[in-house]
């Protein structure tokens, strides 16, 4: 048996109200069990106002499934009220998640208040 290529770092912010996941390494489909997981495990608190990070400035690549893992935490975190963001894309991983638009302009983002409507857009 091979030794996994890759890893999930897990913090949260004292107050528990923010988790950032950092992947490293190679997220393929080897990799699809371990992030649903995590995935699974962020957004476990439930709590209106959570907010989730996933940074992916240490990954190498990035298989389909675990694209369309990150894409279930998105549709997640919107039907939830969560805040859920991708940063620090680079490379071939950038361009991955680019033909999805899980990183354009530059990121992703369910803000925390992505189920209303501001003022300013009513105008």
């Amino acid at each position: 048996m091979k030794d996994p290529r890759y890893e999930i770092e897990r913090t949260t912010n004292r107050t528990g109200s923010t988790v950032h996941l950092h992947l490293i390494g190679a997220f393929d489909r080897d990799a699809s069990q371990v992030l649903r997981a995590g995935m699974r495990d962020a957004f476990a608190a439930g709590r209106r106002g959570l907010r989730v990070i996933v940074d992916v400035e240490q990954t190498e690549s990035v298989g389909s499934e675990c694209i369309d893992l990150l894409m279930v935490g998105y549709a997640r975190a919107l039907r939830a009220g969560h805040g859920y963001e991708i940063t620090n894309a680079q490379g071939h991983v950038r361009q991955a998640l680019a033909l999805t638009g899980l990183v354009e302009p530059e990121t992703l983002y369910a803000p925390l208040w992505a189920g209303e409507i501001s003022q300013e857009q009513t105008v």
